[in-house]
């Protein structure tokens, strides 16, 4: 009975016409409160820059998986000198003139530390020294190298780990849209119903005006037929004024929970949406729900959003030592290198003792042999090598070790910390809910007696038992016990809002 009857009560205050003073909106628009969720998952503004975050962190991946892709260098270099006649060997102005170009590939693996280069040189050279035995003089080369690291760098480097944290630190900003998702919904539903319980405190306030009123119709006409004193006409209506100053804040308490409203689930930049009256169509919940506190403490402690975040940076620390404990380790590295040459171009012939006279051109050796030197193996060059490096004495990077080992402690006793917190907010919202649906019973019981005692005090003045100074209070009161009645409602419904929130995402303002 008391459900059906408050109900209705908020309901009359919806469909009430909130606006007489005002112009009518030039559209209407019916929601229930999961529609108006809806509609500000799809349009809100602070969301729609929440969803970029995300994306912000695919970019910072990317960037930090870019130092494993390989890599395309090449460049062509013409020189031209002329060296002075500085030796009896040359006892003219030599000039020389070299294009050289050469491609190559690079690329850090992602595994291991493995590092490898791949590069194809050429050079033409064109020169009036008689010492060269070739002009032009065609050469070419093939040259692979690797590096591979066996203690430090072998499992975790650098830029592995950079990758790993950039990864992480993605799926932390995939909790932050989770927060603004669940802070933007829940704000949303509040506002929903601040605008009922608004909507409805103008129909409570507009009915204490309607009894005001009549009241004061009475006892203008008790006056002027003699049976009242003419101060019974002006307390009711100094009573009336009253209440058309209460309806007026109550009208104006409206309108602005209904621009908070159209804030959050319209882009506010497009002023039409300011002229679409809403009309919220859902009845507040004023059935006592029956809440599970360990039901809801457990789901909180899997998973809201801050401890999803205080077990990355669990993740995040856990990584950033295992980089540290590895650069300990002494830098020993085996590296290999091959490299094929070939050699062309015209031969230059001589005649006599050394170095001879050149008589002129001999065979030329076309650049497709040249290559094919290359791939022979005609003029090849091995090497390989074990390098070592190890610091003496306290390294920076035992230092690096042991400042991270106490991040990571820190990093576990942070979400020790935050877990509390998580069963403090959820008990907390338990007991708003619990309190508020104690305080809707005594409200309902309340405005029920203000009601049998107004009208009591009505019949006892009509029939000249009762004075104009109790029936106002006696309105007063009634007045004030529907105001209760209606704060008690909107408390609790705030409440369940604020319960199924802190299950999955700190409230507003909690440390992060």
């Amino acid at each position: 009975m008391r459900t059906t009857l408050l109900t209705a009560m908020l309901l009359a205050g919806v469909t009430a016409p909130a606006f007489a003073q005002t112009q009518e909106p030039a559209r209407t628009i019916r929601l229930t409160a999961e529609q108006a969720v809806q509609m500000a998952i799809d349009q809100n503004v602070d969301l729609a820059a929440a969803r970029i975050d995300p994306q912000i962190g695919d970019t910072r991946v990317a960037a930090a998986s870019g130092a494993f892709r390989p890599s395309i260098t090449s460049n062509v270099l013409r020189n031209n000198q002329l060296q002075p006649p500085a030796s009896f060997l040359v006892p003219v102005a030599t000039r020389t003139d070299i294009v050289t170009s050469s491609v190559g590939v690079g690329q850090r693996l992602p595994f291991f530390g493995t590092s490898y280069s791949l590069a194809w040189t050429t050079a033409h050279t064109d020169s009036n020294s008689f010492l060269n035995s070739y002009n032009p003089l065609v050469q070419s080369g093939l040259t692979f190298s690797v590096s591979q690291p066996l203690f430090r760098d072998l499992l975790v480097d650098a830029s592995r780990t950079q990758v790993k944290v950039a990864r992480t630190n993605r799926d932390i900003a995939d909790t932050r849209l989770k927060d603004a998702e669940v802070r933007t919904t829940a704000a949303v539903k509040a506002a929903y119903w601040n605008l009922v319980s608004a909507r409805a405190n103008v129909d409570a306030r507009r009915s204490a005006l309607e009894l005001a009123q009549e009241l004061a119709r009475v006892n203008t006409a008790k006056v002027n037929v003699g049976q009242s004193p003419p101060l019974d006409e002006v307390s009711a209506q100094a009573e009336v004024a009253a209440d058309q100053e209460q309806l007026i804040i109550a009208d104006t308490s409206a309108k602005v929970a209904e621009d908070r409203l159209r804030m959050l689930i319209y882009d506010p930049t497009d002023r039409a949406i300011w002229n679409i009256a809403i009309l919220p169509i859902d009845a507040p919940p004023t059935s006592v729900a029956a809440v599970d506190l360990e039901s809801a403490v457990s789901k909180a402690l899997e998973n809201r959003t801050d401890i999803l975040r205080a077990r990355k940076d669990i993740d995040n620390a856990q990584v950033n030592e295992r980089l540290a404990n590895n650069q300990r380790m002494p830098d020993v590295r085996v590296s290999a290198s091959y490299a094929a040459n070939g050699l062309g171009g015209t031969e230059v012939l001589r005649s006599g003792g050394f170095p001879g006279t050149i008589v002129g051109p001999g065979a030329i050796t076309p650049f497709s042999n040249v290559v094919t030197q290359l791939f022979n193996h005609d003029y090849p060059t091995w090497t390989a090598g074990v390098s070592v490096t190890y610091p003496i004495g306290h390294s920076s990077d035992e230092a690096a070790y042991a400042r991270t080992k106490l991040e990571r402690q820190q990093a576990n006793e942070h979400i020790k910390s935050a877990q509390g917190r998580v069963i403090e907010d959820v008990r907390t919202a338990a007991w708003n809910i619990e309190m508020n649906a104690k305080r809707m019973e005594t409200t309902q019981a309340a405005r029920s007696l203000a009601e049998q005692r107004l009208d009591a005090e009505r019949k006892r003045f009509e029939v000249g038992m009762s004075t104009s100074f109790l029936v106002i209070q006696a309105q007063r009161d009634l007045a004030q016990a529907k105001t209760n009645e209606l704060a008690a409602v909107l408390a609790y419904d705030l409440a369940l809002v604020d319960f199924d929130a802190v299950q999955q995402a700190p409230p507003p303002g909690a440390a992060q």
